[in-house]
């Protein structure tokens, strides 16, 4: 009996042991394991260690989680504490951020790590890129901060131009506050600043300041200065300059968080009413609701007040791009002479595709002392590449207005088609054609025609403007476009009717391209749903 208990012992321990020797060599041999919380790991040898709750993946790792991914050759991954250490060198990604290192730590639990001799990339919206060097980067839930870091747009090392920074502190919503900042051209400081801050894929902000000669500006100078209170609080400030405009200083504070933003604002015009107001804005899943107001608000050479304002929009789109859109407003208007409350009922319904779509809509305009008024139109639009170099769109546009409006943003009967053929790069070499015909009164009206001769480091160009009613030349614009490094953008333009002339400096990565007044452009409409202080 007790040989026979011995028998069963040892026999329950071989198997035991044939157990523990099955489950080591079935994980050695595997490829991938799924750890708690659904990170993945993928490598050549995965080597588990039960005793030290463990694992060490070594061979063309791969490591998911979420929006987290990394990619290196070795890797330590404990289990108990979710921590993954990488002794050497490493590329990942955190959401729109990409980053290497010589090494790397991070915790999954706690959402903290580091980085050593690091390379941070951020994608920018415009195109481009923003690297962020320097000897370590620490992450912290969202945010990223390092000490005595580059920071530039030039993918080259050594760059052509840099920001040299104490310190950097990267926070979600993508704002940057850059303290101890020393701008550089090569290894030569231009400046020094303590303290600056940079929205990124933000239309406002540039570091490099808006400076020449433009049509109905004048000589003009403009700059901005941003700064980070704390992570939800911003301070901006434009300073605005012009011979033949009135001089402006403009000041921003904005309190935002994930989906609700309230700002308060103020333009002091030289001898002009100063603009001022306010709004709170909450946004989520499509639904938008605005209560806002503001005084002297200027578009192209018109002034209007709205004040107060509220307004409350929804939009819901499919996978196959329909949607639908319902935009409610009540407010007080003023315009010149004109001061009444209106209400605004519009209601829009398409479909939007990569290379056609189109649109109806239907407009209330209730007026409490004045007439009221209904539109209702629509539009399409398709483009077709036939090929590389060679492409069209067309475009029919018909508003039908019942009943006299008042405001200079109400919509006006329209019945257009247009047409617009390009062969080439707009970027490099190419020629650009654009024509509508005004369907009420039976005619052709401008013909825009331009040319370009270069590459992406250098063109030069030559737009134009034939007026059919005329039948005269009635605009010329000429450009001139020098890229250095890919990473500094310049631009030229002259125009030959009044001789006017501006010039923009772009950072790539740290400022956003300025705005090249080009004779394509399509006049911008006032959105009365809306209001935006970036543009």
């Amino acid at each position: 009996m007790k040989q026979l208990h011995l028998f069963i012992i040892k026999a329950m321990k071989n198997l035991v042991l044939f157990a523990f020797f099955l489950i080591l060599f079935s994980i050695a041999l595997t490829t991938n394991i799924e750890a708690k919380e659904g990170i993945r790991i993928n490598a050549d040898t995965l080597l588990y260690d039960d005793v030290g709750s463990q694992v060490e993946a070594v061979g063309n790792v791969q490591l998911s989680w979420k929006n987290v991914s990394f990619a290196t050759n070795q890797l330590l991954f404990r289990f108990d504490t979710s921590e993954a250490f990488v002794p050497g060198f490493i590329k990942a990604r955190f959401g729109d951020y990409q980053i290497s290192a010589e090494k790397m730590y991070y915790n999954f639990q706690t959402r903290n790590g580091w980085f050593e001799s690091a390379e941070l990339v951020y994608e920018l919206n415009e195109g481009g890129k923003l690297f962020f060097r320097g000897s370590k980067i620490e992450y912290q839930k969202g945010k990223w901060a390092g000490l005595d870091l580059l920071v530039t747009g030039c993918p080259h090392s050594p760059p052509l131009y840099s920001v040299r920074a104490k310190e950097v502190l990267i926070y979600p919503q993508d704002r940057i506050l850059i303290s101890g900042l020393g701008f550089y051209i090569k290894e030569n400081r231009i400046i020094q600043l303590p303290a600056y801050s940079r929205l990124l894929n933000n239309h406002g902000g540039n570091f490099i300041p808006s400076l020449g000669y433009q049509r109905k500006r004048g000589l003009f100078v403009e700059g901005n200065y941003e700064y980070l209170f704390s992570e939800n609080l911003l301070f901006q400030a434009n300073l605005y300059y012009s011979t033949r405009q009135s001089s402006r200083i403009s000041g921003d504070i904005t309190l935002q968080y994930s989906y609700i933003e309230a700002r308060i604002f103020i333009d002091l015009w030289q001898n002009e009413k100063s603009t001022f107001g306010g709004y709170a804005h909450y946004q989520k899943n499509g639904l938008s609701l605005w209560m806002l107001g503001i005084e002297n608000e200027r578009f192209n050479d018109e002034i209007i007040s709205r004040l107060p304002q509220f307004i409350a929009s929804y939009r819901t789109e499919s996978e196959s791009g329909f949607f639908i859109e319902a935009n409610l407003s009540y407010g007080k208007f003023s315009q010149g002479d004109i001061n009444t409350w209106r209400n605004d009922i519009f209601l829009s319904a398409g479909l939007e595709k990569k290379s056609f779509g189109g649109e109806i809509f239907y407009q209330n305009i209730n007026l409490s002392t004045l007439d009221d008024a209904i539109a209702w139109g629509g539009k399409v639009w398709a483009e077709k590449e036939f090929s590389s170099r060679f492409s069209a769109g067309i475009y029919y546009e018909y508003t039908q207005v019942n009943g006299e409006t008042y405001f200079f943003f109400d919509p006006k009967d329209t019945n257009i088609f247009g047409l617009e053929l390009v062969y080439g790069d707009l970027d490099q070499t190419y020629l650009r054609l654009r024509g509508e015909y005004d369907l009420n009164i039976g005619s052709v009206g401008d013909i825009i025609a331009g040319i370009g001769l270069g590459s992406k480091e250098f063109s030069v160009g030559m737009e134009t403007i034939y007026s059919f009613p005329n039948q005269s030349w009635e605009e010329r614009r000429y450009y001139v476009r020098k890229q250095l490094e890919e990473c500094i953008d310049i631009e030229a333009s002259y125009w030959e009717s009044d001789q006017t002339f501006f010039v923009s400096v772009n950072l790539a990565g740290l400022d956003q391209k300025k705005h090249i007044e080009s004779l394509f452009e399509k006049q911008e409409e006032y959105d009365l749903f809306n209001l935006d202080r970036e543009n």
